[in-house]
């Protein structure tokens, strides 16, 4: 090829690349504004989502990031609904912006995804702390189809997320597939959840892949955060998920974190973490409230020497004087 063409040839391409650039850059909701469409904030763009689990949170540089494509794995067909709890409880933390907790949930199965894990179950994700009047669950026939309705949901603002369940791993779904829905993410500032049925792990444009798997519950508590805390033997606590940091692009990967989650708080914890918490929360109340005082053994008062009747009559008790003549 002559100089001269080579250098025409390598300006058109400079050309092309920055066009390509501009049209990435530029905001659809700028021409479609009154159509639903939201380019986000800046803020929400720049948004994490905290979890609680401080070696976690460390791990991916303080929280999973809103504007951006999450995927959400389960090894085994199994644990499907595992995976389900776990993509509700990240939906459901307490310290997450507020859209997140006011605006509905779009949750997409494609084809065959709850023919073998079932619909999403009201009362299982409310236990999570997922509202079920918040979730719109949709079935649709075909996986373009669903594709089609998951990038359109990514980039509205009346979702608050957008969860896409599959199940395998399907030809036509692949790193084109998840860069769109990435991008979408990336302009709303509206997070979308990847969860992933017994798939492999494949090429994708998530910034964050996780592996979910079941661990032990936490041991259920009575009296928790006061000094009297006491574990119920055999009893069954907070729910546990092995979380194992597949892929992340803000830290290390690779590492494992046994994580629990706290329903009344709406936070993820682990062991050591709330114990301490229990154990900081015994104080504060103790120096707030007062101190225990422990009485010393012995009766406390002449009464606790009484037999303490039950639903019948006392027989321990004598007959009171004159109770015949009272029938009489």
């Amino acid at each position: 090829m002559a100089p001269e063409s080579r250098a025409t040839a390598q300006a058109a391409l400079l050309s092309l690349r920055r066009q390509i650039a501009a049209i990435e850059k530029a905001a659809p909701a700028d021409a479609n504004a009154a159509a639903g469409w939201s380019t986000g904030r800046a803020a929400d763009r720049d948004a994490l989502l905290v979890t609680g689990a401080g070696d976690f949170d460390r791990d991916i540089a303080g929280g999973i990031a809103l504007a951006a494509l999450t995927e959400i794995h389960a090894s085994q067909a199994r644990d499907a609904g595992l995976a389900a709890g776990f993509a509700a409880c990240l939906l459901s933390l307490a310290g997450a912006p507020a859209f997140l907790g006011r605006d509905p949930v779009l949750w997409i199965g494609a084809p065959g995804t709850f023919a073998e894990a079932g619909v999403p179950h009201g009362r299982g994700l409310a236990a999570f702390g997922l509202a079920p009047e918040r979730l719109l669950i949709v079935e649709p026939r075909t996986l373009a189809d669903a594709l089609w309705i998951a990038e359109e949901a990514a980039r509205t603002r009346g979702l608050a997320a957008t969860v896409l369940e599959m199940r395998g791993n399907a030809k036509a779904f692949g790193l084109r597939e998840t860069r769109r829905l990435a991008r979408r993410a990336q302009i709303s500032g509206r997070p979308v959840l990847l969860l992933r049925q017994s798939a492999a792990i494949e090429a994708s444009a998530a910034c964050l892949r996780l592996v979910v798997g079941p661990a032990p519950s936490a041991p259920a508590l009575v009296l928790a955060g006061t000094a009297h805390e006491r574990a119920v033997p055999g009893g069954i606590g907070p729910p546990g998920f092995a979380v194992t940091i597949e892929k992340n692009k803000a830290g290390p990967a690779g590492r494992t974190h046994i994580m629990h989650w706290n329903s009344h708080e709406r936070s993820f914890f682990t062991g050591q973490a709330g114990r301490a918490r229990a154990r900081s929360a015994a104080g504060t109340a103790g120096a707030a409230r007062g101190t225990v005082v422990g009485f010393p053994r012995g009766a406390a008062h002449p009464g606790t020497e009484l037999p303490l009747p039950g639903d019948g009559p006392d027989s321990a008790r004598p007959a009171r004087k004159g109770m015949a003549a009272d029938g009489a």
